[in-house]
C-alpha cells in the first residue's frame, strides 16, 4: 500500500531529526511521494534515508524505499518541523 510507505517514511524520518537534536519534538509537516514499484505479499522492504537540508526549525530527508532485491518501491519527501524548548 502506498500509505504503509508514506508511515515508514516519515517514521524514519522523524527518528532521524530526533537524533540530529536531542530533547526537541520533531514533527512532520509535509510528506510527498512516489510509487514506482509493488511488492509482493511477504517481501521485506528497507528504507533509506538522508538528509537534505538541516536548518535550525526545518530538516529535509529524501526516503528511498526498497525491496529485498535492491529495487525502488517508493521515493518520499519528508519535511520535519524541529520545536526546541523553552
Amino acid at each position: 500500500s502506498g500509505g504503509a510507505s508514506l508511515a515508514l517514511a516519515k517514521n524514519v524520518a522523524a527518528v532521524g531529526s530526533s537524533a540530529l537534536c536531542p530533547g526537541c519534538a520533531c514533527v512532520g509537516i509535509e510528506v510527498s511521494g512516489s510509487h514506482v514499484k509493488a511488492v509482493c505479499e511477504g517481501d521485506t522492504v528497507t528504507a533509506f534515508a538522508r538528509l537534505q537540508n538541516r536548518g535550525n526549525t526545518l530538516h529535509v530527508w529524501q526516503v528511498d524505499i526498497k525491496n529485498t532485491a535492491g529495487e525502488l518501491i517508493s521515493t518520499v519527501r519528508v519535511t520535519n518541523y524541529v520545536v526546541r524548548p523553552k
